[in-house]
């Protein structure tokens, strides 16, 4: 046994969340402010340290999913507003006015039970993501009924085309949202108006209103899926574990379940202790990579659910050595990126020469995107935190 080592860890660099902030509230306009997003406990980066982090560096709003979400975060004692972006229950509301935590509002039934127990409430209007939402003529109707109570408080939207490369649909939806905002912000002065994720607030200063409402990209992770490092964002999260035992196996033996790798000369495996019960998906079988002690190794063998097996250079890797599933090896820091990267183009190292596997990488060999691959990321996976804040 290695002391000191973790079978799977998962690092957080708390101050990559700090720098991420700070250059997502870059030009903002007067008065405008930050939601740092920390569902899904914080995409998997942990909700609490991530909260913390995040209003040290100028956040003044926290946006959850969930009423138990608001909750966790209230037990950890901070005060800043919280709004609960989901749907709840008769009884989920009641604890959200318990917490303190603001509410989302898409009906008129909804907004009489909020009424009835005193929430505040932001009136959602669908501007075009087609799922919970009201039309510009419903929004006014609730807007006025929630100010009559004193209980009004934002106007939102969401952007649901904000990171892809053909603009039209986001402009259609952002001329809606802004027409709406500015009519019912000149008749309830002070209306928080909020429509912009990490997309929109990166791709258009004009959709930063009075609110932006950023998730993925305080994170240090690009929203459109490819490379963080251009828009000056840090990654956050690493993700590792380490060699525990090597083996060599000779032609013709094979490799773990359904013998999906099978040597065809004289091959030195690693046996790593991670697998799809850590977040590490089988769909990366024979075709991911990790980096072993800073080398680029294929994951060799089909990922188990508690281990999965690389192929190791006969020159390289051994008992203990760091395995890397994304971020940059050893102690390497995000910083400003050493070389240019596109998801194709394989190995990238950091200004300080860290190698590094981008987590976009990761996601495009999964067909799938950033935000699954962090928030996949389990929870008897040990978070680590560096960087540490006084509030953190």
């Amino acid at each position: 046994m290695l002391a000191g080592r973790h079978r799977a860890l998962a690092e957080i660099d708390l101050e990559a969340i700090r720098h991420n902030v700070r250059r997502l509230r870059r030009g903002l306009p007067a008065g405008a402010v930050h939601c740092a997003v920390v569902k899904a406990n914080g995409y998997g980066h942990g909700a609490v340290p991530a909260a913390c982090a995040a209003l040290e560096a100028g956040s003044t709003w926290l946006g959850v999913a969930a009423v138990a979400e608001a909750e966790e975060l209230r037990a950890a004692g901070l005060a800043a507003p919280i709004l609960i972006f989901g749907p709840m229950t008769g009884a989920e509301l009641e604890a959200a006015v318990v917490a303190g935590a603001d509410v989302v509002v898409w009906s008129a039934s909804f907004l009489a039970a909020a009424q009835q127990l005193g929430a505040r409430v932001h009136v959602k209007f669908d501007s075009g993501m087609g799922r919970l939402g009201v039309t510009e003529q419903e929004a006014r109707v609730l807007c006025a009924g929630a100010a009559q109570d004193g209980l009004l408080v934002g106007l939102m939207s969401h952007f649901a085309t904000a990171d892809e490369a053909d603009t039209a649909f986001f402009e259609y939806q952002l001329e809606r949202f802004a027409a709406l905002a500015g009519e019912l912000g000149a008749l309830y002065p002070g209306l928080l108006c909020h429509a912009a994720n990490s997309a929109a607030t990166l791709r258009a200063p004009r959709a930063h209103f009075g609110m932006i409402r950023t998730g993925i990209a305080m994170y240090g992770l690009a929203p459109g899926n490819d490379d963080p490092f251009k828009d000056d964002l840090r990654p956050a999260m690493k993700v590792c574990s380490y060699v525990a035992g090597v083996r060599e196996v000779a032609p013709g033996e094979s490799v773990g379940y359904g013998r999906r790798f099978v040597a065809d000369a004289p091959t030195r495996i690693g046996i790593v202790p991670i697998g799809y019960a850590d977040g590490v998906r089988r769909l990366l079988t024979n075709c991911g990579d990790v980096l072993v002690a800073g080398r680029r190794c294929r994951i060799s063998g089909t990922i188990s659910m508690d281990q999965l097996t690389v192929r190791l250079p006969d020159d390289w890797g051994g008992p203990g050595d760091e395995v890397v599933l994304f971020g940059a090896a050893g102690d390497g820091v995000d910083g400003r990126p050493g070389e240019s990267w596109t998801a194709a183009s394989g190995p990238r190292r950091d200004a300080a020469g860290a190698p590094r596997i981008l987590c976009e990488e990761v996601a495009r060999l999964l067909q799938t995107i950033n935000y699954e691959v962090v928030c996949d990321v389990a929870p008897r996976v040990v978070r680590r935190y560096r960087g540490a804040g006084p509030a953190a």
